[in-house]
């Protein structure tokens, strides 16, 4: 599967200040793409804390706690058009960020979030027309969304790794931890104050890697004992674990919620989730991505151990999922197909299609593949709204701080 497909060469290449860890096209001004960087502070000269700590020992004096990493990055806003890149803005931030993701929602879709290694939350508004169209409009860390209930001690470090715009609510999101807790984000207004619920709806063993809400939401187990407003989360970790819970919103919180659920099947961290959609028998089919190199396709059922129907190697960890199309009209050829672009760290990127034959066998297969970078592709974006046809991609890649863009034409 590795050497399959067809291999896609650069439109255009350049290299940027910050390693990249992020990026997306806005969906409300296609035309223009933010990348998100993370750049890990060198240590001083000082004397390490394992240092510092002997000598306190020897003192007879508590060796004090480690401190965390110092860690910053920014926020650049570019133009696509015409087959060029336009550099248009860089917001530097005191945090390295994880995660970047516009609101999916209409009249929202201008609205920017991202995660930082300081476990905050900062909204942005995207406006076009403006000198700097990239507007800052609310920061908030994860001590003051909790209320004061979720805290670093001394020492500690948590880290926001990821998180999920909620697909039917504006105002709610997911968001993972470097603890392996998995929080729901409730922001009543973008620069009022937000309520992060300090009860994890999930915990992995180790770090939780990635968090999407379900597009659809389960289906109950009995008539009525699920309001409207139920929802799955879906989440993947270190543990090599891809876990899911039902969970319930009522009167602007969490109400009851179902027990967390696990699969298992992948050989290391789950580093990536994308649902496709929910047959009518209830059952959820999900791709997974994993440090394992593997991709898969999972079947969830409303309540059980989802099952895993096929999987393949795509030759590099798979840290990202962005799903192309998806067609569910059925043909000679497939019941459903979905095609992906795969961000596969040292492999560079690939564009996937899964279907499901007529005879109700599940395949990938690798349609292309991108392979100029010289290191870790964290994220890639295609850019929306273009001509039936053709792709424009663009990827990037983390220490050799590379942007691509490159384009496909696909039938």
């Amino acid at each position: 599967m590795a050497e399959e497909g067809k291999l896609v060469r650069s439109l255009r290449s350049q290299v940027l200040d910050l390693p990249p860890s992020c990026v997306e096209f806005c969906p409300a001004f296609p035309s223009y793409f933010v990348v998100g960087t993370y750049s890990l502070q060198l240590e001083s000269a000082e004397p390490k804390n394992a240092d510092r700590d002997e000598e306190a020992e020897e003192d007879g004096q508590p060796s004090q706690p480690k401190q965390p990493q110092s860690r910053n990055g920014s926020i650049i806003v570019f133009r696509l058009m015409d087959g060029n890149i336009t550099h248009v803005q860089t917001v530097p931030q005191p945090s390295a960020l994880l995660d970047l993701r516009f609101n999916p929602h209409d009249g929202r879709r201008d609205i920017c979030a991202v995660v930082s290694s300081t476990a905050t939350v900062a909204l942005f508004r995207l406006s076009p027309d403006e000198d700097e169209p990239l507007k800052h409009l609310k920061t908030m860390d994860i001590a003051a969304m909790s209320q004061g209930e979720i805290e670093p001690t001394p020492g500690e470090e948590i880290i926001f790794t990821s998180f999920g715009w909620h697909p039917s609510r504006a105002d709610m999101m997911a968001i993972t931890t470097s603890t392996g807790h998995v929080y729901i984000l409730h922001l009543p207004t973008f620069d009022g104050n937000w309520e992060l619920n300090s009860e994890p709806v999930i915990t992995h063993t180790l770090e939780a890697w990635c968090v999407v809400i379900a597009p659809t939401p389960a289906a109950p187990m009995r008539p009525g004992e699920l309001s409207k407003l139920s929802f799955r989360v879906y989440s993947g970790g270190d543990d090599s674990m891809l876990r899911s819970r039902t969970c319930t919103w009522s009167e602007g919180s969490l109400a009851e919620s179902l027990p967390a659920l696990e699969a298992r099947g992948h050989d290391a961290g789950v580093t990536a989730i994308l649902p496709l959609f929910v047959q009518e028998d209830g059952h959820e089919l999900v791709v997974t991505g994993s440090y394992d190199e593997h991709i898969r396709l999972f079947l969830t059922p409303p309540f059980g151990r989802p099952k895993n129907l096929a999987e393949s190697v795509l030759a590099g960890g798979v840290w990202r999922l962005n799903l192309i199309d998806l067609d569910t009209t059925p043909n000679q050829r497939y019941s459903w197909r979905a095609r992906i672009l795969a961000s596969c760290m040292h492999a560079g990127t690939r564009v996937v299609e899964l279907l499901e034959t007529v005879d109700g066998e599940h395949r990938f297969d690798v349609l292309w593949r991108f392979e100029e970078h010289e290191s870790m592709n964290y994220g890639s974006d295609f850019q929306p709204g273009q001509k039936q046809g053709r792709l424009s991609v663009v990827s990037t890649s983390f220490y050799d701080k590379l942007l691509c863009l490159w384009e496909i034409e696909m039938a």
